[in-house]
């Protein structure tokens, strides 16, 4: 949990020393695979894909405009679900890139898929949703995206990508 503190800090303070980034297009990050994220077979776990996600999203939104209005409203930010599909490991000591790219939003999520890329091939592709939330009540996108400026205040995701997440609200109540 230190490292991710240590992490968190030093995304904030790079953000003053980098170009912003715009949430309607792609970011990258460049990672290296280090040995407390590995498993006995000197592979990545599973667990610490989640870890590198939550990196990439975290900076992509301390470094895009929506960044101010969310820390100016005293929000934050939540992950409301993930699917991961792994392909292929990412072995101890090698780097990575992780690509976030914003895939859609309606007034309550915003629809990010990442991938994990290594040598030109996906390793890993992680499909989020999150929402930006105040006193555990989600606040209404929209208003915060025309004040940085984007035009299109909604923006469906594919339909796959809406399918994954159809059924969440039913498994966390219990009735499937």
């Amino acid at each position: 949990m230190i490292y991710f503190w240590y992490r968190a800090f030093w995304i904030l303070v790079k953000r003053f020393f980098q170009q912003p980034v715009n949430i309607e297009n792609g970011f990258e990050n460049t990672f290296r695979v280090g040995i407390f994220d590995c498993e006995g077979f000197r592979v990545m776990s599973a667990f610490k894909y989640a870890n590198y996600v939550e990196y990439n999203r975290w900076e992509f939104t301390v470094r895009s405009p929506l960044f101010r209005e969310i820390y100016l409203n005293k929000c934050s930010t939540a992950t409301g679900s993930q699917k991961f599909i792994f392909r292929k490991p990412i072995k101890f000591w090698s780097k990575f890139k992780v690509k976030i790219k914003t895939v859609g939003w309606d007034d309550k999520w915003i629809y990010n898929i990442q991938e994990f890329e290594q040598h030109s091939e996906i390793k890993a592709i992680c499909i989020s949703r999150s929402l930006i939330w105040k006193k555990d009540k989600p606040q209404i996108l929209s208003e915060m995206l025309k004040k940085i400026g984007i035009s299109e205040l909604e923006r469906k995701p594919p339909q796959w990508v809406s399918d994954i997440f159809e059924q969440d609200s039913k498994i966390i109540n219990g009735k499937i």
